[in-house]
């Protein structure tokens, strides 16, 4: 299982003029189809997902919508079993739903936050932040001062 190709076909994106406060950001991905490539080796074969992600910026000030297909090698039973269980659930095999799923989020997500910096949204996913209340609490402690036997029998 390694993933031997990842585009993005589409990418379409806009930004409404809403001036409300509260925004609220929902994201969500999805495999819309799942087809087997030729390959090379006779013992190989290409499984081309094809996905869809979405990015609402609610209510109503933008969205953003990504389109691609990931392409990953497989023994040749392995993508068998993968390619009848799509025919027939209209689902990714197990197996191979977290890898598959993991890359297309990472880089999925990635462009969206290109993308949403460049229409004025907000990120898509929270970044970290350093809140300096909780770093000045921690540097106002009073340190302890310890006293051993050996000091106090001196004095």
């Amino acid at each position: 299982m390694a993933i031997v190709g990842f585009n993005f076909t589409k990418i379409n994106a806009e930004r409404k003029p809403v001036t409300e406060q509260n925004v609220n950001i929902e994201s969500n991905a999805g495999v819309s189809n799942i087809t087997e490539l030729n390959s090379i080796d006779p013992k190989k074969t290409l499984i081309k997902f094809d996905f869809n992600y979405l990015c609402k910026f609610e209510p109503g000030l933008g969205k953003i919508e990504i389109a691609g297909e990931v392409v990953e090698i497989y023994d040749k039973d392995f993508a068998t079993k993968v390619l009848d269980y799509w025919k027939v659930e209209k689902k990714i095999y197990g197996e191979v739903l977290q890898d598959v799923f993991n890359n297309i989020l990472a880089r999925s997500n990635m462009e969206a936050i290109f993308i949403s910096r460049e229409l004025g949204l907000p990120s898509p996913i929270q970044m970290p932040r350093v809140d300096l209340k909780q770093v000045e609490k921690k540097e106002e402690k009073p340190k302890e001062e310890k006293v051993s036997k050996s000091d106090s029998k001196k004095k």
